[in-house]
């Protein structure tokens, strides 16, 4: 179990950082339910029950306030490791749909296929089965 001084300070470390691991007004939502928390005149172990309480109400608060208090990570860190973009395996690129066009020279109706699977449709205005664009 953490001790109540531990969690004030952790309560005092993430205010800086609140605007930037939320939305705007979650962030000042949080921090002024965090101001009533630690300005609560109610004994320690209530005082760190209801900041715990404040702070978990959002993943990220949450997470920042795991890492801070139980891998004492410092609070100039603990957002960089949060907010740590890391792509999935293998080659990445774009995926190109074919693209499907009315035969009528003047329609200018297209569709493309997403799916292997999907049937050609046919032209909504002119009814016949749209064909696939040539590459040029």
């Amino acid at each position: 179990m953490t001790s109540s001084p531990d969690v004030l300070q952790a309560a005092q470390a993430i205010r800086p950082y609140l605007a930037e691991l939320l939305e705007l007004p979650d962030a000042d939502a949080m921090r002024q339910r965090l101001e009533l928390a630690l300005s609560a005149t109610a004994n320690s172990t209530t005082q760190q029950a209801e900041i715990r309480r404040v702070l978990s109400v959002a993943e990220p608060t949450r997470e920042w306030l795991r890492l801070y208090l139980e891998e004492q990570k410092p609070a100039a860190e603990i957002l960089s490791l949060i907010r740590t973009y890391q792509p999935l395996p293998g080659k990445a690129g774009t995926v190109e749909s074919p693209r499907y066009v009315c035969p009528v020279a003047s329609c200018h109706q297209t569709w493309y296929r997403r799916d292997a699977a999907a049937e050609v449709p046919n032209c909504p205005i002119h009814g016949i089965q749209m064909v696939r664009e040539s590459k040029v």
